[in-house]
């Protein structure tokens, strides 16, 4: 089953635009169009594939640090079944054994767990400025990256180069808070290496990123999204 991230909160009124999104980057393929309604900056923001601390960390000049807010390890697969039956009170000594344990940090690594998966959510800051938000789920399929996330609480990036694995990019949908440059706006996008690990992400970036914004803001936005997505 795809792994996604339900739509930000409070947009049921925005505008829902088809847009048709390049499926990835490749060798011979490095552009990617955006939907009008974007400044330049923010169209680098949207479409940077691996590098957007050390891009941001440049525009800021500062060093980026992250505050992890949840990283938390989630059922499915058979665990949800595990789940279901707990509801049902109808538990039994092995479901106890094997019902997953919230607190990442106390996850027995050991377990040959081939389909876990992560709530994640972080702040990432340059300096003392706050610039985006990032929302995740990701879907583990390898024991080592299970361990890196589980253990360490590595970041995403971090653990494609410790892997030294290459993901494919994919960018799903693109979206603005009012319709003015400056004003907050997120991607979500999909990071993956098959056999190891799927994500889904959402990055919220902040009003006033680039731009100086001050006008009251607006209720209303826009979502472009990429119609032949099944989520």
């Amino acid at each position: 089953m795809p792994i996604s991230i339900a739509e930000p909160k409070s947009t049921n009124n925005y505008t829902r635009v088809p847009f048709k999104f390049a499926q990835e980057f490749t060798a011979t393929n490095v552009f990617l169009q955006l939907p009008d309604g974007f400044s330049p900056l923010e169209r680098m923001v949207l479409q940077t594939t691996g590098n957007l601390q050390r891009l941001l960390s440049a525009y800021y000049n500062v060093p980026s640090h992250v505050v992890i807010l949840k990283n938390e390890l989630i059922p499915c697969g058979d665990d949800e079944n595990d789940s279901d039956n707990n509801n049902n009170n109808t538990n039994t000594e092995q479901q106890q054994q094997n019902k997953p344990n919230n607190n990442s940090q106390q996850l027995d690594i050991g377990q040959n767990e081939l389909d876990m998966r992560f709530e994640r959510k972080i702040l990432m800051y340059f300096g003392d400025k706050l610039a985006y938000e990032a929302d995740s789920v990701v879907s583990v399929k390898d024991q080592h990256t299970l361990s890196l996330l589980a253990k360490h609480e590595y970041g995403l990036g971090q653990i494609f180069s410790h892997l030294r694995h290459t993901p494919s990019f994919a960018l799903r949908s693109v979206g603005r808070h009012g319709s003015e440059h400056g004003q907050s706006f997120w991607r979500d996008y999909t990071l993956s290496a098959p056999g190891v690990i799927d994500c889904y992400i959402r990055e919220t970036f902040v009003e006033g990123l680039f731009e100086p914004y001050t006008s009251n803001a607006s209720k209303e936005g826009t979502i472009w999204y990429n119609p032949e997505d099944d989520f």
